[in-house]
């Protein structure tokens, strides 16, 4: 791949996470920190996720949050975050299109060299859920 792929670029962005009001207090008064979600289905990985320049979408995705069986978020509540994106590739740009093409090319045969089929999305009732896809796996 090119040495542009995860290119640094100055800059920062303000992102936005959903969640409990208690953990927005706890977080802001310096006695904890927001929890890394490590589950199967989390569309990108293991990581905190923020929505970038939208305070509204993260706290409708905090209140959707409480309707599921098993949630903590009783009271839905967000908290804003200055991010340094650092070394990324940005999707958004087309310079890095052809890049993520090579890099599924090399997932392909990676997979295959060791026996393994190609991750795949999942549809369930008509939505993609599992996204192991779009999921950063780690090497084999």
């Amino acid at each position: 791949m090119k040495d542009t792929i995860y290119s640094r670029r100055p800059g920062l962005i303000i992102g936005f996470h959903g969640c409990d009001k208690s953990v927005v207090d706890k977080v802001l008064s310096g006695d904890d920190i927001l929890t890394t979600s490590t589950n199967d289905y989390d569309w990108l990985g293991h990581g905190v996720y923020f929505w970038k320049n939208n305070a509204t979408r993260a706290l409708q995705y905090a209140e959707k949050t409480t309707k599921r069986k098993y949630s903590s978020v009783k009271n839905p509540s967000v908290i804003g975050a200055i991010i340094d994106l650092g070394r990324y590739m940005d999707l958004m740009d087309s310079m890095y299109l052809q890049d993520l093409k090579e890099a599924y090319r090399l997932l392909e045969d990676v997979m295959s060299e060791n026996g393994q089929p190609l991750p795949q999305n999942t549809n369930i009732k008509g939505f993609f859920l599992l996204r192991e896809i779009d999921y950063e796996f780690p090497n084999p």
